[in-house]
C-alpha cells in the first residue's frame, strides 16, 4: 500500500533540528564568553589590590582584589541562609567593617553550620581590634531567586537573610554600605577568630569552556540524528516499483 508524504512529520523534524542547532550555537557562544571571562578574572587575580574608594569607582569590579583596613562591627553580623558545605546546611557569615576613611563594607568571613535546631542561630566569634582584609570583591546577581523574599526581621542580630540586599541592610545598620562584599581568602586569619571554611566558587565559573563545547557537539549530533532518522523513515515508506 502506498504511503503518502507527511508534511507534519517534516515540519516537526525541521523544528527539532532548528532547536538543536540553536542550542548548539548558544553553547559555542557560551564557550567563547567563558574564555573571555576566565581571562579577565585571571588578570584581576594577579593585579595589585585596590582600596575601597577605588573599588567603588570601578564599573567592572567583579572579583577585583581589594584591601581594606578597619574594625569589624561585632554586634551586627549577617547570616546568609541556605549555604551548604560538604553536604551540610549552614550560613555564610558577613560582618560589617568600617574602614579607616569611614566607609562601610560587608566582609564574608566564611561558612557556619546551621545546627539541628533552625530556631537557634550559631554563635559568632568576635574579631577584636583593627584588621587588614585582602580578598576578591563579590557582587551577587540582583536577579538571584529565593524561595521566599521576606522583609528583614526587626531587632534581630545576627540578622538572617535569604539574599544580601546591601541597601536594606545598610538602612538597618544606619550606614551606607558598599554594594558588594569582600570574600576573605581561605588562608587569611581575622584577628584571633577561628578561620571558617571558605568554599568560594562563582556559579558562572562552574562549567568550563570545554564543557560548553562538548554540549554544543551533543546538540549538533542530536539535530543530525533527528534529520537522519526522518530521511531513513521517509525512504523506507516509499513504495517499491511493480515488476
Amino acid at each position: 500500500m502506498k504511503r503518502r508524504f507527511s508534511p507534519l512529520g517534516l515540519l516537526l523534524t525541521l523544528l527539532v533540528v532548528a532547536a538543536c542547532l540553536s542550542l548548539s550555537w548558544w553553547q559555542w557562544q557560551r564557550a567563547g564568553e567563558k574564555r573571555a571571562w576566565l581571562a579577565d578574572q585571571a588578570a584581576k587575580a594577579h593585579a595589585a589590590p585596590v582600596g575601597l574608594a577605588e573599588a567603588l569607582r570601578r564599573d567592572d569590579r567583579q572579583h577585583l582584589p581589594v584591601r581594606v583596613r578597619g574594625k569589624i562591627d561585632n554586634d551586627h553580623p549577617v547570616l546568609l541562609d541556605n549555604r551548604t558545605y560538604q553536604g551540610v546546611a549552614g550560613y555564610y557569615l558577613l560582618s560589617p567593617l568600617r574602614d579607616e576613611s569611614g566607609r562601610w563594607v560587608l566582609i564574608n568571613r566564611g561558612w557556619l553550620p546551621r545546627g539541628a535546631d533552625r530556631g537557634t542561630l550559631p554563635e559568632v566569634a568576635p574579631v577584636r581590634g583593627a584588621i587588614t582584609v585582602s580578598g576578591p570583591l563579590y557582587q551577587p546577581d540582583a536577579r538571584a531567586l529565593v524561595l521566599k523574599d521576606t522583609p528583614l526581621a526587626e531587632h534581630q542580630w545576627p540578622l538572617r537573610v535569604q539574599k544580601v540586599d546591601f541597601e536594606a541592610i545598610g538602612r538597618r545598620l544606619g550606614v551606607e554600605l558598599a554594594p558588594f562584599e569582600i570574600r576573605v581568602p581561605p588562608e587569611q586569619p581575622l584577628g584571633d577568630a577561628p578561620v571558617l571554611p571558605r568554599p568560594w566558587q562563582d556559579i558562572t565559573a562552574a562549567i568550563s569552556p570545554e564543557r560548553h563545547q562538548a554540549y554544543a557537539l551533543q546538540w549538533l549530533g542530536l539535530g543530525l540524528a533527528a534529520l537522519i532518522m526522518y530521511l531513513v523513515a521517509h525512504f523506507r515508506r516509499r513504495p517499491r516499483p511493480d515488476h
